[in-house]
């Protein structure tokens, strides 16, 4: 195995020039960049190529390499790596993971959620991907067939900050990568698995492409093309949905009139990019069109989209945790109880905004029949009453922590207030307790009074 040399940079049989194609591509920031190494032809002309100009960009260069253990050959790939990499004094980790080959997903994306995962792990600035434009092009039909949106057919991009990846090689050929390789003598790992036309991505390659090239000998070029299109597509969409969110504002008063006033195709969108914003996958088109009709509605609606929910209740609409855990138990005297995705604090008080409270005092969830008099002389209102009065959405009256006395009486119920026999008169000493969570915004911030 030779070592990479290009003294004066000489192209290969007249091809594209790698090296100048790969410093052209170097991101502004960060040096420090880690090649994903399989062994195979892509990474195996990428790492050479990164090696060879590490010197003159001041790359500080590694490699990973991911055993996944699915192929009795995994051992000799992973020594192959190591022997390569050793050649050209590249430090590598192998990285051995376990697969399930019983994911309803399937092993291929079993794998690719595990590999993933590794290379999030390495503390780098830069994760180095071999992908080409051959991968962009089958990416692109790949997402088409599933029914992807404007950003998924945007397919993959040159960098990718946000996730730290890096693929200075997916505007060349497979092409040129091989004609590259071979003039050079490198050896390479030939994976049997990716002959395997069972698996989607493969029979793209071997059966679908070929066929499409048999009639349009340019396709892969102009598909891979078409991805740049999509990204400036969705540019452009992200600045318009930048516009609609800051009109909706979610959250604020009045923010579902304002849903109700976009489009259909707009107000989508808004909804795509705020998931996008919390790191959702997208919701198929029926469920979403659905979710958007029930939020311009009237009723009060909660719909649940991976960890983030979409809510409405009145004129409001805004964005919460999908879920979160309550523990009822007795209050010991400790300063914080956790909470549905908050925290209830506890803090010695004097006067009318602290309450009496025992160690023993039971935190507790609502109970039917529950009432409250807020001011002396004054009636005492049952839940329901209350929660309607403080704009409570339905689901949140499940979650509001209650402060019981020995008998069951509620002594202070979150959101809704304190009963008036649990405050303190002035100067006694007592219990402050707040609630820190975020709460729908047409709910006023918790208060003792």
């Amino acid at each position: 195995m030779r070592p990479f040399s290009f003294v004066g940079r000489d192209c290969v049989a007249g091809r594209v020039n790698l090296p100048d194609v790969v410093s052209g591509q170097l991101p502004a920031q960060g040096r420090r960049v880690c090649v994903a190494f399989s062994g195979g032809l892509d990474s195996t002309v990428l790492l050479h190529l990164l090696h060879a100009i590490a010197a003159e960009h001041m790359l500080q260069l590694q490699a990973v390499h991911v055993h996944h253990g699915l192929s009795p050959k995994a051992d000799g790939w992973a020594a192959h790596c190591e022997a390569v990499c050793a050649s050209l004094g590249v430090p590598l980790h192998v990285e051995r993971v376990q697969v399930s080959r019983d994911d309803p997903r399937g092993v291929e994306s079993a794998a690719r959620e595990v590999r993933h995962a590794v290379l999030a792990a390495q503390d780098v600035d830069w994760i180095a991907l071999a992908h080409h434009r051959d991968d962009q092009a089958e990416t692109v039909l790949m997402r088409l067939v599933r029914g992807a949106g404007v950003d998924g057919m945007a397919a993959m991009r040159v960098q990718d900050p946000a996730r730290r990846l890096w693929r200075p090689l997916l505007d060349v050929s497979h092409a040129d990568l091989l004609a590259w390789a071979q003039a050079h003598g490198w050896h390479w790992i030939e994976d049997d698995s990716n002959r395997d036309t069972h698996y989607a991505r493969n029979h793209l390659r071997h059966v679908v492409m070929p066929a499409i090239a048999t009639h349009w000998p340019g396709a892969v070029t102009t598909i891979a093309r078409a991805a740049g299109h999509f990204a400036e597509a969705g540019e452009l969409l992200a600045g318009l949905a930048g516009q609609d969110i800051a009109c909706v504002r979610p959250g604020d008063d009045g923010a579902r009139t304002r849903l109700r006033d976009l489009s259909e195709a707009r107000a989508r969108h808004v909804l795509r990019t705020l998931l996008a914003e919390r790191g959702e996958r997208m919701p198929d088109t029926r469920h979403l069109q659905e979710s958007l009709r029930q939020l311009k509605g009237t009723a009060a609606v909660r719909f649940a989209h991976g960890a983030t929910a979409f809510c409405a209740y009145r004129d409001a609409f805004w964005l919460e945790a999908a879920s979160g855990e309550a523990r009822p138990g007795a209050w010991q005297g400790e300063a914080e109880r956790s909470w549905w995705n908050g925290a209830l604090h506890f803090e010695p008080a004097s006067g009318p905004t602290a309450l009496r409270l025992q160690a023993g005092t039971l935190l507790d969830r609502k109970r039917p029949g529950d009432r409250l008099r807020l001011h002396a002389n004054g009636p005492s209102h049952d839940f329901r009453q209350l929660a309607q009065a403080r704009a409570v959405p339905p689901w949140w009256r499940e979650r509001l922590p209650v402060l019981r006395a020995a008998d069951g009486m509620p002594l202070w119920i979150g959101g809704l207030g304190a009963a008036v026999e649990a405050r303190c008169g002035d100067g006694e000493r007592g219990w402050r307790v707040r609630w820190q969570v975020s709460l729908p915004p047409m709910m006023s911030k918790e208060e003792n009074e």
